[in-house]
């Protein structure tokens, strides 16, 4: 029966997951946003003349994908193409972070209901969980994971690997784990004393995560220098409206962003308020939890204020309130039943209005919770009324299985045998709040539409670079398979050295775009060695917004009336047309403007 739990949990979490990103793993036009940015360039792994543009490589030097996450894919180029690989991956490492969850939680309890639970509230919240496009942080669920799961069985060794490892393909879960690993050796008890054995398998973590950053960067002499707080704050890019939008204008909104603060979206939210509600509701189920599971907490909001502290030192603070979703989902399972037993021992009939617990906590969730959206009343009862499909089939499902639970309780006392059926109900009524809330599919999808251009520039010598309106080269390196000179997603100014790169390069396609002169235009050819200028066959109106300083840049050019030189470019110039498109060779125009 438990090997068969487990081929359940995990082909279950493995069909949820080719739903959710079916779009993206089918067809061959549809991305992750975040490749354009991290696995476009593999593709040279298996034709060395492809990304050999200036741009591409100051990238890679700079190190923003650990070496363990390239070496992964280097080794899956040589069966399959690497953006492939990124699309499918996230099929191997959600069903195993959700198996890693439920059997976490089964060394917990024994209750079947509550590993389920737990596994299906980690499953569904899409909209905050980061496997998709299995880009690196895409393994920070596992490398966590796998902490707690090999601290829990007492596999010191395997528990001790995971954190050096990890460093190697995501490094903030990986200095996560490393001190998931040392809290784990503190035992509690009237005096604080450490387990021996432990700390020194956690000290051969330490000497092995240290071997683990140094050595890549002393083989490699990969750039790694990120900006500083100080440095950042200089530049509009950094601000509320700007690439990285990192500072905000208030606290709330701070804490609320991806980037600086916790990004619990609706889904996270419901997940947070609901394990908070079954901490405090009763005090004693945090006595429940294993002292390796509280580390997960401990050490993500630990690490996540030490981030704050040395601003980008540790890179993004908000990559270390990872381990806080799981931690939510496993306290929520955990201490379903025995509160609502505590609640039955009081009086039985309290059950009836206690199943609409999850809808209360939703509410608060979404209307009162800090760190929530902070919906209106009105628009809550929207967001109810949505949800209402999902809830009434959750509630089918909860009462179908608590039927089931009933009769298997039986032999139980009458308050366990009820205690049980409504932790079921309740339980299914929360895994389906938070599934609408997640929106049940992955939302973050390029649709790479321009088919015909994206084939015309293939043909293109695969040394030829692109410009253009910065905000329409995104799909070209993933779809057409040539580089740009610079792309609004490949504006990633966090490594000081790609900063000094791509920041002059924004300004110039921004002016050759949409200023009145040809001159920037030509100087692309002669700075950044581009061949080809793709201009929209009709103008924007607004430029991309949210890409401060350039985007007032272009609004300048644009409420000055004066046509860009772009559309007025010589026919004879032309070497592509599409409905939306045209290509432009600018040695051609060079050659126009010298005469």
């Amino acid at each position: 029966m438990p090997g068969l739990e487990d081929v359940l949990v995990v082909a279950g979490a493995f069909l949820a997951t080719l739903h959710a990103e079916w779009k993206i793993v089918s067809h061959p036009w549809f991305f992750q946003e975040d490749a354009e940015i991290h696995e476009f360039w593999m593709r040279r792994f298996q034709d060395p003349a492809l990304f050999r543009d200036p741009l591409t490589s100051a990238f890679v030097d700079s190190g923003y994908q650990p070496e363990g996450f390239r070496l992964l894919y280097w080794l899956a180029s040589h069966l399959i193409d690497p953006v492939v690989f990124g699309e499918i991956l996230p099929l191997a490492l959600q069903p195993l972070s959700v198996w890693l969850i439920f059997r976490i939680v089964r060394a917990h309890t024994q209750w079947r209901p509550a590993a389920w639970m737990a596994a299906a509230l980690f499953l569904v919240p899409w909209e905050v969980l980061r496997f998709s496009g299995g880009h690196p942080r895409a393994f920070a669920q596992p490398i966590l994971l796998l902490a707690v799961f090999f601290l829990l069985r007492r596999q010191n060794l395997a528990a001790a690997i995971v954190p050096p490892v990890g460093i190697l393909f995501y490094p903030p879960a990986g200095l996560d784990a490393l001190v998931i690993v040392l809290l784990a050796a503190v035992v509690s008890g009237r005096t604080l004393v450490f387990d021996r054995r432990r700390l020194s398998w956690g000290g051969l973590s330490v000497a092995a995560v240290a071997v683990a950053v140094l050595l890549p960067r002393l083989l490699t002499g990969n750039s790694e220098e990120l900006i500083s707080a100080a440095e950042a704050r200089q530049y509009p890019e950094f601000g509320p409206d700007g690439r990285m939008h990192y500072f905000a204008n208030s606290t709330l909104a701070y804490l609320k962003h991806n980037y600086s603060g916790f990004n619990l979206q609706d889904s996270g939210s419901i997940l947070a308020v609901a394990a908070l509600f079954v901490l405090l509701v009763r005090l004693r189920n945090a006595t429940l939890l294993r002292w390796e599971v509280w580390c997960l907490p401990i050490a993500g909001l630990g690490l996540y204020g030490a981030a704050q502290a040395v601003l980008f030192r540790l890179y993004l603070p908000h990559r270390y309130t990872y381990a806080l979703l799981p931690f939510f989902c496993i306290a929520i399972a955990v201490s379903a039943r025995p509160t609502f037993e505590a609640l039955a021992r009081r009086s039985r009939i309290l059950l009836i209005p206690a199943l609409g617990v999850p809808v209360v906590l939703g509410l608060l969730a979404l209307t009162l919770f800090p760190l929530g959206p902070q919906l209106s009343l009105v628009a809550f009862g929207a967001w109810l009324k949505a949800a209402a499909p999902y809830i009434a089939l959750g509630l089918a499902v909860g009462l179908l299985i608590a039927a089931v639970v009933w009769v298997r309780a039986a032999g139980e006392n009458g308050i366990g045998q009820a205690a049980a059926a409504a932790a079921v109900v309740a339980g299914a009524v929360l895994v389906a709040q938070v599934a609408f809330a997640g929106g049940g599919r992955n939302r973050h999808v390029a649709a790479c539409s321009d088919v015909g251009l994206y084939r015309y520039l293939g043909t293109l010598p695969k040394s030829a670079i692109i410009a253009g309106d910065p905000g329409d080269l995104d799909c070209i390196p993933i779809a057409a398979r040539r580089p740009v000179v610079i792309s609004r997603k490949l504006y990633q100014p966090w490594n000081v050295d790609f900063f000094k790169v791509i920041r002059p390069r924004m300004f110039l396609m921004v002016e050759a775009s949409y200023g009145p002169s040809v001159e920037p235009i030509v100087q692309l050819r002669a700075r950044y060695g581009a061949g080809y200028f793709l201009v929209r066959n009709r103008l924007r109106k607004y430029p991309w917004p949210g890409m401060a300083p350039f985007t007032q840049q272009a609004e300048q050019f644009l409420r000055s009336g004066v046509t860009p030189a772009a559309r007025r470019l010589p026919a004879k110039c032309e070497t592509w047309r599409g409905p939306k498109f045209t290509v432009y060779s600018l040695a051609c125009v060079a050659a126009e403007q010298a005469r």
